[in-house]
Order: structure tokens, then sequence, then C-alpha cells
């Protein structure tokens, strides 16, 4: 009987350290993906923790690899945050633990991938490519940012752009404040002929706590 409540007793320590791991989530705020457990070489990092059954005051974490860094821990809310920092020319893991702070006991170990940063690129909207029909291009609303191919979303936004267009009946120049497409933006594009070619130029995008950047040119031809 005594082998049994041991046995009953152990289980329930198993299952119940099982469970406590599989609620902890773990994810990189700056990540779009948020299951992906990836970390942008050169890129801004955050890593997120919850848990539905421990404050966040209750876990510490801990890096296990010299090829990954990580800051002091932040708490907002019922989540946990650090800065984090890949170095992956200093190894082939970067494993981050995940612990109680009373005891230091191990609840679970996340390992993440490095990843590099493709080239921030401007849109038109939605539209992919350099030409579409006049009613898609006249149906976008803003210009977009994003990094084709990733799922790394640190928040870049569009300070500002100039549109230019030439048609047989003459040109225009609009400088814009913002991400918005204007209504003088949009009733020349409407004016204009099928085939017209027009342009975004002087893109500048800035994202928290970085300097002001200009994006390549956008060039469309109405169809």
């Amino acid at each position: 009987m005594k082998q049994l409540i041991s046995l009953f007793f152990l289980c329930s320590v198993i299952t119940s350290a099982s469970a406590q791991a599989d609620s902890v989530k773990v994810w990189n705020k700056w990540c779009a993906k948020k299951d992906s457990f990836i970390l942008y070489n050169a890129g801004n990092n955050q890593i997120q923790v919850y848990s539905p059954t421990l404050k966040p005051a209750e876990i510490k974490l801990k890096s296990l690899d010299n090829a990954l860094r990580i800051g002091k821990p932040e708490i907002k809310g019922d989540t946990l945050s650090v800065l984090a920092m890949p170095f992956p020319n200093k190894g082939k893991t970067m494993r981050l633990a995940v612990l109680h702070a009373k005891n230091s006991k191990q609840i679970k170990v996340i390992t993440f991938r490095c990843d590099s940063i493709p080239r921030l690129v401007a849109t038109f909207g939605k539209i992919k490519g350099n030409e579409a029909k006049r009613k898609d291009i006249l149906a976008q609303g803003i210009l977009s940012v994003s990094f084709p191919g990733s799922l790394y979303s640190y928040p870049y936004t569009i300070k500002g752009y100039t549109f230019k267009i030439s048609t047989p009946k003459g040109g225009a120049t609009i400088p814009v404040k913002g991400f918005f497409i204007t209504n003088d933006v949009l009733k020349e594009i409407n004016a204009a002929p099928d085939g017209t070619v027009f342009e975004i130029t002087d893109i500048k995008a800035t994202c928290p706590e970085c300097a002001v950047r200009t994006l390549d040119n956008i060039k469309m031809k109405i169809k």
C-alpha cells in the first residue's frame, strides 16, 4: 500500500510539473508567429513570458548559452519581459531556461533560432508588384511597410513621401506627411490615362527609438 501511495504521489508531482511547464508561454514580441521561437540578428527582440498559474515575480529567466544574452527583466501587468540579443557566432544553440524564482527549479527550456532581417520596403497599400488595375489602386488607403519573406514585425511606419505623376495633360508633384494616400493623390491617379506610371519617392520611415530612414521608391503602372 505504501508503495502504491508513493507511486501515486510521484505521478501527481510529475503531472503537475508537466502541466505547469505546458502552461508557461514564451515568445518574441516582435515575431509575427508566436510559436516560432525566432530571434533576429541586429534586430529588436523582446522575449515575453506569461503563465496563468505563476505571477511574473515568481518566474526567473536564465540564458544557458553564450550565443544568447538577455537584459534585466521587467514586469508589466501579467507578463515578464526581457530584451534579448543573439550572438550566433558564439555558438549553435540559444537556450533560455524558465525557472522558479524562489528555488531556481527549472520549469521549461526554450531553444531559439536566429534569423536575419531583410531590407524594409514600402508598398502601395496591399498591392504587390509594379502595376495594377485603376480600381485596385484607388481602393488603397495607406502606404504599408514590411520585411518581405520575414516574420520580423517591429512597428515601422511611414512618416512622409512625395507623389509624382506625369501625363500628356501635365504633371503633379505632391508632398504628403504621414502614411495616408490622400484625396489629392487619388484624384491625380483617377484622372490619368491607362498606362500612366506614377512614382512614390522620398519615402521616410521610422519606428520607436529608431532614426528616420529612406526607403526605395515605388513605381506603379495604371492598367
